[in-house]
C-alpha cells in the first residue's frame, strides 16, 4: 500500500520522510537477517576496511549510551555478526569486529537500505549534486546550535526575598 503524503514543508522534514520510508521498505528483508534498524545501523558503524572499533567508539557513532550500544551489540553476538574481544592496544577497553558472517550481513543490510531509499530515483548527477549538499552540511563533527533564547522574565519585577527567621524577630 502507498501512502500519500502532502508535500514536506522544510528540509527537516523531507530528511525524516525519506528515513522513515526507507527504514518501512527495509524492515522485511533485514528481519530476515535478525536484524532491527538499530542493529543495522550498528552493523554499517563497523566498517571491515578500518580497525575494529572501542565500544565507546561505537556508542560515539551511533550516539547513543553505553547500556543501549551493550544491548545491540549482545544482540549481534547472539546472531554470531561481531565478536567482543579485550582490546589488543589497551586491555582496559572492548572491541566489536565483524566476523565473516557479520560481513556478509553487513553488505547485505547496506544493499537493502540502498535499494529502499527513495532517493534510488534520482539520477546520478542529482545524487552526486545531493551528496555534495549534504557532505557541506556535515562538515562540522557537531551540529550547529542555534543561539541561546534570551529567558524571559516570569515577572515584571523583581521578587523581594522572604524575610529570613532571624530578620522576622527583631
Amino acid at each position: 500500500m502507498t501512502v500519500m503524503r502532502p508535500s514536506p514543508k522544510s528540509v527537516l522534514e523531507a530528511v525524516y520522510e525519506i528515513v522513515m520510508a526507507t527504514t518501512h521498505r527495509a524492515e522485511p528483508a533485514l528481519s530476515e537477517l535478525g536484524l532491527t534498524m538499530s542493529t543495522a545501523y550498528a552493523l554499517w558503524a563497523i566498517d571491515p576496511e578500518e580497525p575494529a572499533p572501542t565500544m565507546k567508539a561505537m556508542a560515539q557513532r551511533l550516539r547513543c549510551n553505553a547500556s543501549n550500544l551493550t544491548f545491540i551489540s549482545d544482540r549481534l553476538v547472539k546472531l554470531g555478526y561481531i565478536t567482543r574481544t579485550e582490546d589488543p592496544r589497551n586491555r582496559r577497553f572492548r572491541v566489536l569486529s565483524l566476523t565473516p558472517t557479520g560481513q556478509a550481513a553487513r553488505q547485505r543490510a547496506l544493499d537493502v537500505l540502498e535499494e529502499s531509499c527513495p532517493l534510488i530515483r534520482l539520477t546520478e548527477v542529482q545524487q552526486d549534486d545531493l551528496m555534495k549538499l549534504l557532505g557541506e552540511t556535515l562538515l562540522s563533527p557537531e551540529p550547529l546550535s542555534p543561539e541561546p533564547l534570551s529567558p524571559e522574565p516570569l515577572s515584571p519585577e523583581p521578587l523581594s526575598p522572604e524575610p529570613s527567621a532571624t530578620t522576622a524577630r527583631r
